[in-house]
């Protein structure tokens, strides 16, 4: 994972106005299958898993459950981050941006229950699903068309990481 491009997802979105730390994972799920969609890559590599509630950034969620200060970003009290810093600009593409726009506004304004039944009906995260377990979702289920998949499979062997 970019921890730093991370953060600055996290911060983008809080600037623009959303503090639940729910919505915000649901946000950047959004976004990160919206890059792999659209670019072939994603933006941060947190790894998400399937979980009760739908999809979670674990390494990010991580984070804020320690409350832990000093990293960017903080919980308060059951489920909001705070920013500790301003979003800084260079860290993120344009394409993380448009990603993380998409992102946003597939997720804002709606209600934990809103949120959850949309995110539950994500194919990658029905098909990963056990109950009473966290499952990783491996990237490629992710992949909405063939053809990214099979593009995507063409040139790993040559990628460098």
């Amino acid at each position: 994972m970019n921890m730093q491009k991370a953060v600055e997802c996290v911060l983008w979105l809080i600037e623009r106005g959303e503090s639940n730390m729910y919505n915000i994972w649901k946000m950047l799920f959004a976004a990160e299958k919206h890059s792999l969609n659209n670019y072939g890559c994603p933006i941060t590599g947190d790894i998400y898993y399937a979980m009760k509630h739908g999809t979670v950034p674990t390494d990010l969620y991580s984070i804020a459950k320690s409350d832990k200060k000093g990293i960017g970003f903080h919980k308060e009290g059951k489920d909001a981050l705070v920013a500790e810093k301003a979003y800084e600009d260079g860290w993120l593409s344009d394409t993380d941006l448009k990603s993380l726009e998409f992102g946003y506004n597939e997720y804002k304004g709606l209600s934990f229950s809103e949120v959850e039944g949309k995110n539950h009906e994500e194919p990658c995260w029905k098909k990963n699903y056990i109950p009473n377990t966290s499952v990783a979702i491996p990237f490629e289920d992710f992949i909405e068309h063939d053809w990214v998949l099979e593009d995507l499979r063409g040139v790993a062997h040559r990628m460098v990481l």
